[in-house]
């Protein structure tokens, strides 16, 4: 097996880079190439850590020798192996990158590639397939293949391959279908990195499908409160039984869309329809669910509507404003509580943003009456202006046929 050579920390110097530079056919020529932005180049690591051979002969056949450890191209079947005998080597990875974990060999293994590959199909995804085989990146490089934003196309050189993927019993739709998901738009359009893409789902080196019993696990990585709130759920215990996803069933995988109020329900369209049907248990709950949350967000428009129309027409309502959000935010919790499919607790929060609406809506009626005081006034002091204006120049007139 090649070893790394080098010294951490200095850009490894070496035959290999100076006669593949040299050379005109680009196939050879552009590893060369690629050493500058390398990040085992930049710490020191030959190309014979990889491939073997002596780095210091400007003899092609000294430093191509078999007998040297040179292995020239790397078979797919044996870059896992390869790359693994620096990076499953705690001691040696101590050295350059001690933050980088040593496991990442063994947890391939368990893989569905690593698996497949064990198997004899070189077809499947290794190391130098998402990393690079040379010009490798680190992840924090935006240039990186793995760089978060850059995961889904890394990914979609075989997964959005329909043909490929069919020979693996994989529909090959799932990248698309990602594309159109509320965790694509935030990785994308609001370039939020944390935003959850491929891997974080899948897992990296040990990426497989999360199974039925670990799917809310997966989501609740993330979504803390929804997956505490499904576990109070009758669900939970439902779908165990069923063998059906938990976020899943509902929200999909892939292709997970803005969730709305009008999801929920037994009608064409609504997800609660897909186990329940109208006139059981659960479609009055759903319906209850459902009158909670819209009739919420219904009155909240329209409170909201009259304070920002209050607000154009000149009137301070920073208080009111402060109080639509406080009814949003009580509103969201509403909305977490669905989870739990219990209307009382549901109830509990949509009756909390209710009353808080009612303050913000006296604080517009307030506002209003105000505005109408004015309004009035404004009126009566026209009038007495006017009545002035007319007195005034009924008093001129005598004024002049006096004189």
């Amino acid at each position: 097996m090649p070893q790394a050579v080098g010294i951490p920390g200095k850009p490894a110097q070496d035959q290999c880079t100076a006669c593949h530079q040299a050379l005109d056919e680009p196939r050879l020529q552009q590893p060369a190439l690629q050493a500058a932005e390398d990040i085992h180049h930049r710490q020191g690591i030959t190309c014979a850590g990889c491939h073997g051979g002596d780095p210091t002969s400007e003899d092609p056949e000294v430093a191509m020798d078999p007998k040297k450890g040179f292995v020239g191209k790397i078979p797919p079947q044996k870059v896992p192996e390869v790359c693994g005998s620096c990076h499953s080597d705690a001691a040696f990875m101590l050295r350059y990158a001690p933050n980088i974990p040593t496991d990442q060999l063994a947890q391939y293994k368990t893989s569905k590639h690593g698996l497949a590959l064990a198997k004899g199909d070189g077809r499947v995804a290794t190391c130098a397939s998402c990393h690079g085989a040379h010009g490798v990146l680190p992840p924090s490089d935006a240039r990186s293949p793995v760089y978060p934003s850059r995961i889904v196309e890394t990914c979609a050189r075989c997964h959005g391959d329909a043909a490929l993927m069919k020979q693996y019993g994989i529909a090959g739709t799932e990248i698309e279908e990602y594309k159109q998901s509320v965790h694509y738009q935030a990785l994308t359009v609001k370039n939020d990195l944390s935003a959850p893409t491929c891997n974080d789902c899948h897992g990296s080196h040990g990426a497989t499908p999360p199974g039925v019993s670990s799917v809310s696990n997966v989501c609740g990585t993330c979504h803390l409160t929804q997956r505490e709130a499904f576990d109070l759920s009758p669900h939970k215990d439902a779908f165990a039984a069923m063998e059906q996803p938990a976020c899943e069933a509902c929200h999909s995988n892939h292709k997970v869309l803005p969730p709305q109020d009008q999801w929920i329900g037994v009608g064409e369209g609504q997800v609660c329809g897909s186990c329940h049907a109208a006139g059981d248990k659960g479609a009055e709950v759903a319906q209850a669910l459902f009158q909670a949350l819209t009739g919420t967000v219904e009155r909240m428009e329209r409170v909201r509507q009259r304070v920002e129309q209050a607000e154009r027409r000149g009137m301070l309502m920073d208080e009111a404003a402060v109080k639509l959000e406080e009814a949003h935010q009580a509103l969201v919790l509403a909305r977490n509580e669905v989870h739990t499919v219990n209307p009382q607790r549901v109830g509990a929060k949509t009756d909390e943003a209710q009353a808080v609406l009612a303050k913000a809506e006296k604080d517009a009626e307030a506002a209003e009456a105000e505005l109408r005081f004015r309004h009035n006034g404004l009126k009566v002091s026209l009038v007495v202006i006017l009545l002035a204006v007319v007195a005034l120049g009924l008093k001129i007139r005598e004024i002049e046929r006096r004189s």
